[in-house]
């Protein structure tokens, strides 16, 4: 068993940047979730929690992961992991991600002028130690390059805006025998992302965590369609020609019912439809803006006011 906190640092208003940072990462810990920061295992842990390597074993390795996020692009990381017993381990990891081909349009006259590709890259080093048996302690510096190839005429900048961030973890098996570790992460404590001028600078982003507690909530409240054979204890009628009754909810189901409501009821009439749609049912944006009827990026807008208000609701500082 796994206890997990993860905290997100340097947290603004609406607009936010670097999202890049916060991508998951890792088949084995994405199917974990905030789990990993506890119980992550090989070089994905890395992306996590730090200190996860430093009683692990020498590593190379590539991760080809897929998100809604680059669902049209590119997702890929190589990690190299060095580790002596009882010392410690050193990492060198590079990310490369691409967003797909976006249409550039002139704001005048509404007719697209060419096209380009969101490109980001993050470059990391990491240390992390031992501390006796139980405690290790890592830490992860991150720099996060972003370029936007054009092709015809974009509005993009021309520069290649950067921006460096933290990570600091730390792990401790609380039982002789594992069952028990807790993990501690604070993930991108740094600097704000400029990508014109200093008032326009973006802090990094608590935003993903909101609404990755919103679909946590979501699927422990059983909410999601059944996709595979039931086999739970049919329910029994209870009188005469009677219906079965629906099952009962057990305790924490109905507490995540509660929490996922009262987020929707936070997030606002207007704004939990877009909510909804990408951050439980996994429609891409342009779906969810197309079945919503709405103008192509409007999407963006509408949906990082609802993960404020999400963020604001579960306390998210």
């Amino acid at each position: 068993m796994g206890l997990a906190h993860a905290g997100f640092a340097q947290t603004g208003g609406a607009a936010q940047g670097a999202l890049d940072f916060l991508l998951p990462i890792g088949a084995r810990s994405v199917g974990m979730g905030l789990a990993a920061v506890a119980l992550g295992t090989g070089s994905d842990a890395l992306w996590w929690n730090p200190a996860l390597v430093a009683r692990g074993p020498r590593e190379v390795a590539l991760h080809i992961t897929q998100t809604l996020a680059t669902q049209a692009g590119t997702d890929a990381a190589v990690a190299f992991v060095y580790s002596v017993p009882r010392v410690g381990s050193v990492a060198l990891s590079y990310r490369y991600l691409t967003y797909g081909e976006q249409p550039a349009v002139d704001s005048a006259t509404g007719q697209q002028t060419g096209t380009f590709v969101p490109t980001s890259t993050i470059a990391a080093a990491s240390f992390a130690a031992p501390f006796g048996s139980r405690l290790a302690v890592g830490v992860t510096g991150k720099l996060l390059r972003i370029v936007y190839p054009c092709t015809g005429a974009c509005s993009t900048t021309s520069s290649a805006p950067e921006t460096g961030a933290l990570d600091i973890g730390a792990q401790y098996v609380l039982t002789k025998d594992s069952l028990v570790t807790l993990g501690a992460a604070v993930r991108s404590l740094g600097f704000k992302l400029q990508i014109n001028d200093a008032p326009q600078a973006d802090a990094l982003p608590t935003q993903f965590d909101a609404g990755e507690r919103l679909r946590t909530d979501w699927e422990r409240a059983q909410l999601a369609p059944r996709v595979t054979m039931a086999w739970d204890a049919a329910p029994v009628a209870r009188g005469r020609g009677g219906s079965a009754s629906a099952p009962d909810l057990c305790g924490s189901q109905i507490d995540a019912k509660r929490r996922f409501d009262g987020a929707l009821e936070a997030a606002g009439p207007g704004l939990a439809d877009i909510l909804w749609r990408i951050v439980c049912a996994g429609e891409g944006m342009r779906d969810a803006e197309t079945a919503l009827g709405w103008p192509a990026r409007a999407g963006k807008l509408v949906l990082t006011l609802a993960l404020d208000r999400v963020a604001s609701f579960y306390r998210i500082p």
